[in-house]
């Protein structure tokens, strides 16, 4: 059955299959208005669109993702279904996600409740017989110990409850970075077209242990290297002999800072090996990434993190200067 035909809606709202490559316009435009109400940095663009849906696991689009449509056929939300196995505390849990963005003029509580209900009603086939399965979504929110508000609330009044906690940080300028050094017997080396490969891979392992760790696919490997922002050469990889120790994968979105007159850099994808934390690394990697923006002209930087991070990265990070700029929760319910 048909994700769309899972949907109870209210007039005139209408879901239909997703057409594949053709939608990826309208989807985007629906993507980019719903992260700006969220707090997300991020302007989305049809070409990561394009390279996510050609890389995905555990979602088959022909009938696990819809299009929204109101009245004569115009496009305001879309609804993908997945899932993901993953390692929590422990033990082995599968995370069904609902996932519904829309436009903001759109986004009310009819509309938000029929596509709970029906991604729930699509992914309980593949709640059935895990031992541990649960609903997952995401949702702004004022931030820890507050009362949740819009969709977090809805979420709430259905039963979820927040778990995790992710923030949108920025380093408004790029002066005054501090001087940080890499520990004895740990360097940093310049990335070649074949190390790609062994940084990704230690990249995803970094996050063995994480609440929300998986193991890495063929897809995931893909998608991060069909990335069209890509930049190697702003990577800062520290290597201990042939073990990659550390690594901040910075980028720039040079066609969202055209569009928002802005000239921000992203030091993302930072990671640091188990056998080599709380000696540094980060923090040192970071200022270089910092000071590498500085250079390409960049007068900002942001980034994402869990704040629950064992490690104490949301420390480490506003530590070097980096802001607070949004919270969202992640939201999980036992599938009952």
């Amino acid at each position: 059955m048909h994700l769309a035909d899972r949907l109870d809606l209210p007039e005139p709202y209408r879901a239909r299959a997703y057409r594949g490559r053709e939608d990826h316009l309208a989807m985007t435009a629906v993507l980019a208005a719903y992260r700006e109400v969220l707090g997300e940095q991020q302007v989305p663009t049809v070409e990561e669109l394009d390279i996510g849906y050609a890389h995905l696991d555990d979602c088959d689009p022909e009938t696990d993702v819809y299009v929204l449509e109101h009245g004569a056929g115009d496009v305001v939300g879309y609804g993908r279904a997945s899932f993901e196995d993953l390692e929590h505390e422990g033990r082995n849990v599968r995370d069904c996600i609902v996932f519904a963005p829309t436009m903001p003029d759109h986004l009310h509580r009819p509309l938000f409740d029929a596509a709970v209900a029906g991604q729930e009603a699509h992914m309980r086939m593949w709640a059935a017989g895990v031992d541990d399965a649960r609903f997952r979504a995401y949702a702004s929110h004022p931030g820890p110990g507050l009362p949740a508000t819009g969709e977090a609330a809805w979420l709430e009044d259905h039963g979820y409850v927040a778990t995790e906690w992710e923030a949108s940080l920025v380093r408004p300028d790029l002066d005054d970075i501090p001087d940080r050094s890499l520990p004895d017997g740990v360097e940093l080396r310049p990335v070649t077209t074949d190390q790609i490969r062994t940084v990704l891979e230690a990249h995803f392992e970094a996050f063995r242990g994480e609440w929300d760790f998986k193991e890495a696919t063929e897809n995931d490997y893909a998608e991060m290297i069909d990335d069209p922002y890509r930049d190697e050469s702003l990577w800062k990889i520290a290597w201990a002999g042939d073990t990659v120790v550390g690594q901040v994968k910075s980028y720039i979105r040079t066609d969202e800072n055209a569009e928002r007159g802005s000239l921000r850099g992203y030091t993302e994808n930072i990671a640091v090996h188990h056998d080599w934390r709380n000696r540094g690394i980060a923090g040192a990697l970071l200022a270089m990434s910092l000071r590498e923006l500085r250079d390409r002209g960049m007068t900002e930087a942001s980034l994402g993190v869990d704040t629950n991070n064992p490690g104490g990265a949301f420390q480490l990070y506003t530590g070097l200067g980096f802001e607070l700029e949004a919270y969202s929760a992640v939201y999980t319910r036992p599938v009952g």
